[in-house]
């Protein structure tokens, strides 16, 4: 059971659901320990008993239990290893929400500007930045911080990351190329509130939500599109707890979906491909971004001693060992492919910041270039 299957019909009461869950979760433990011998970030300081006695009502939490609580990036490993199906990532996420008051100042910057009818100081420090970003980014400002009010089949959603001009250029560029009819959703105003929901502040990931379900059906997408794998998860809950019946895609997904409409060849070598947390391999994401990546390049898949599905963005740099990892991840990727490859855009955005030899790219990229490619021989003929 997860939150994005909350049997609600037009509800939306995350805290409630975590509560009642948790509360279950630890009856059915049997501190068999293996969620936390699959946790990418934990070092084997406490028991699972530990952890599960800080979690319950007004126990205090231990030093080294709000440590981890804050290493902790939601990835999701340590799910699939539990013998009794226990969420252990929703019992992390519900002591962030006890700890919220607590928050690392990383934490708190992340979302200092994030979400709807912010009020004081951040919503002055808001106003300040969506006016910087359109003055300096002038063909995407139409876009930023506005409903659209064109009805469409397709609703391209970047959310906050309407900010990460490659990304969303690109994306435009390619559904101009496939002459798609679409509208464009994207801000700070419209954050999704998984950022939010990831530090367990539950009531403004609900109004998040609600606010971000209205603003979709004012455009009456068939099809809403999104790079972001935080943001697919919310979309994809919207469809669910509100029965809205448009068909949610990652971007790379619909254009695998139209390829016959888009230039094709091998114009790079060979290709790894980096998995997120949320868009995992196998995921029909993952098989999408494979798809691209054997249409351009040649595939190289890691073997399972490589294999990452974490960015460790989510923990917002609280983990000093962060940097160690992607290095450690980063030489393994390098023994495959020069070129790493990225499916989820908050993944490209934290990987791409790291000093390494390895090309990062966002998967997009290669679509880009392909189209790059025809138009220099058209000019050519």
């Amino acid at each position: 059971m997860s939150v994005n299957t909350v049997e609600t019909k037009g509800m939306l009461n995350t805290k409630n659901f975590i509560k009642n869950v948790v509360s279950d979760y630890l009856n059915k433990c049997i501190l068999c320990h293996r969620c936390m011998d699959a946790c990418p970030v934990t070092k084997g300081q406490f028991s699972i008993q530990e952890l599960n006695q800080a979690i319950q009502g007004d126990r205090p939490v231990p030093s080294v239990i709000k440590e981890f609580v804050f290493h902790c990036t939601q990835c999701g490993k340590c799910v699939p290893v539990c013998p009794v199906n226990i969420r252990r990532d929703y019992m992390v996420r519900s002591l962030k929400a006890k700890l919220r008051y607590q928050r690392p100042w990383s934490y708190r910057r992340y979302l200092l500007i994030k979400g709807p009818d912010l009020k004081g100081i951040q919503r002055f420090i808001q106003k300040l930045y969506i006016a910087f970003k359109k003055i300096t980014t002038k063909d995407l400002a139409c876009f930023m911080e506005t409903t659209p009010l064109k009805k469409a089949d397709v609703l391209f959603y970047p959310g906050c990351y309407i900010y990460s001009k490659k990304t969303v250029r690109q994306t435009l560029r390619l559904l101009d190329h496939l002459s798609c009819s679409y509208s464009v959703l994207g801000g700070v105003t419209a954050c999704c509130g998984q950022p939010h929901l990831l530090q367990g502040e539950f009531d403004e990931a609900d109004y998040c939500l609600k606010l971000l379900h209205g603003k979709i059906k004012t455009v009456s997408p068939n099809i809403v599109l999104t790079s972001c794998a935080e943001c697919f998860e919310a979309v994809e809950q919207i469809k669910k707890i509100f029965n809205e019946d448009f068909e949610i895609l990652s971007v790379v997904q619909y254009l695998v979906r139209y390829k016959e409409k888009l230039p094709t060849g091998k114009i790079r070598g060979k290709l790894t491909i980096h998995d997120s947390c949320r868009f995992k391999k196998e995921s029909p994401q993952g098989l999408a971004a494979r798809i691209t990546a054997q249409m351009f390049g040649e595939l190289v898949e890691q073997t399972t001693s490589e294999e990452s599905s974490c960015c460790f963005q989510w923990n917002h740099g609280q983990d000093p060992f962060n940097g160690s990892r992607r290095k450690i991840y980063l030489t393994g990727v390098k023994k495959n492919a020069p070129t790493l490859v990225c499916n989820c855009l908050t993944c490209y955005e934290e990987l791409k910041k790291i000093h390494t030899d390895v090309e990062i790219i966002d998967v997009l990229q290669l679509f880009e270039e392909a189209v790059d490619a025809l138009q220099s021989r058209n000019g050519t003929l």
